[in-house]
């Protein structure tokens, strides 16, 4: 599949610059398709990780072969409501707020939201207004962090 050609392509260019790939998204545009790259570190990636990493992309690497002449290439950090991408970044997020879209309904359900109280490899468990659900991320259409801006707030010293 073309995703995993490209991830293949592109992880050695961040990790070159002490980052790792967070996800990737092919938007298709109606004049030319979109290539975003997600991009972490463990100090937090900034906007010059993105940008060193995305001309290093655009100059060091033919994503041609695999992707096609004319493309937009936006590399970003996934940010404070960020998307996930794999069951494995879930880990590090337990206690938090999700917001989930499944493929398919779940008794009736397409869209949950509630706290993500554990996580393994084979499955991870919200729960919402005293409901659990447990779950695979291959039932996730998209998974994203639902942030606590009060609770930021105030670890942040900004609202005192």
């Amino acid at each position: 599949m073309i995703k995993e050609e490209i991830e293949k392509i592109v992880e050695p260019v961040i990790e070159r610059h002490d980052c790792f790939l967070w996800g990737l998204e092919i938007l298709r545009g109606r004049k030319r398709p979109t290539l975003r790259i997600y991009i972490e570190s463990d100090s937090g990636a900034n906007i010059e990780d993105c940008e060193n990493i995305s001309k290093d992309l655009n100059y060091e690497i033919d994503l041609d072969s695999s992707f096609g002449d004319d493309y937009v290439l936006e590399v970003s950090t996934p940010g404070i409501s960020r998307k996930f991408f794999k069951q494995n970044q879930l880990i590090e997020y337990i206690g938090e707020e999700l917001k989930i879209k499944l493929r398919e309904q779940l008794d009736g359900i397409k869209n949950i939201e509630g706290v993500l109280v554990d996580c393994n490899k084979d499955f991870f468990l919200i729960e919402s207004l005293k409901l659990e659900y447990k779950l695979n991320f291959d039932d996730i259409e998209t998974c994203r962090l639902e942030p606590n801006f009060v609770k930021l707030m105030k670890e942040n010293s900004y609202a005192e």
